[in-house]
């Protein structure tokens, strides 16, 4: 009887991090959902916690370097409910405003099992240079010209098509 209670209290006693693992759905490119239940005993502090920690062991796990909570939701244990927290994130190559870096709350446990859970899944890390190229030409291609150099031609009155012809960006 003795043992037994012992070894209760131990279970008790073990971090919980040690006995999660990590729960992630893919629902993009570069979105995922990231959660986690509190099994035995914990609050949604600490369940919010972890899901910050797997979120950002998933961002460095899938190849990037900073994430952006998009939402997030958790629910407080109730008498017969555990306590459980997600978040949506979208993962990105670099900081900007909002974004969170991966490597201050990664933990070393949780990128193992990301990684391992993502290869089987087939999940090919992102190409930075296909990135860069996707972020150029969603903000604009300028061509050869400079922002200065475009924006003297903009002050002489020279037509759109004309600065591009002149820097040779795309129409």
């Amino acid at each position: 009887m003795r043992a037994v209670t012992i070894l209760t209290v131990g279970l008790l006693l073990v971090p919980q991090a040690a006995l999660a693992v990590i729960t992630f759905t893919q629902l993009d490119s570069n979105l995922f959902v990231v959660s986690h239940r509190i099994k035995v005993i914990g609050s949604r502090g600490r369940a919010m916690k972890l899901v910050y920690e797997k979120a950002a062991s998933l961002c460095i796990a899938a190849g990037y370097t900073h994430f952006k909570i998009v939402d997030q939701e958790s629910n407080a244990g109730q008498q017969y409910e555990s306590a459980n927290a997600s978040i949506r994130v979208r993962l990105f190559l670099a900081d900007d405003e909002e974004r969170i870096e991966c490597e201050n709350s990664a933990s070393s446990t949780y990128v193992e099992q990301a990684g391992e859970k993502l290869s089987r899944m087939g999940y090919q890390p992102p190409d930075p240079d296909a990135l860069a190229q996707e972020s150029a030409e969603s903000e604009g291609d300028t061509g050869d010209c400079t922002v200065a150099q475009i924006t003297a031609m903009v002050k002489a009155e020279l037509s759109e098509e004309q600065i591009q012809a002149a820097c040779g960006g795309e129409g």
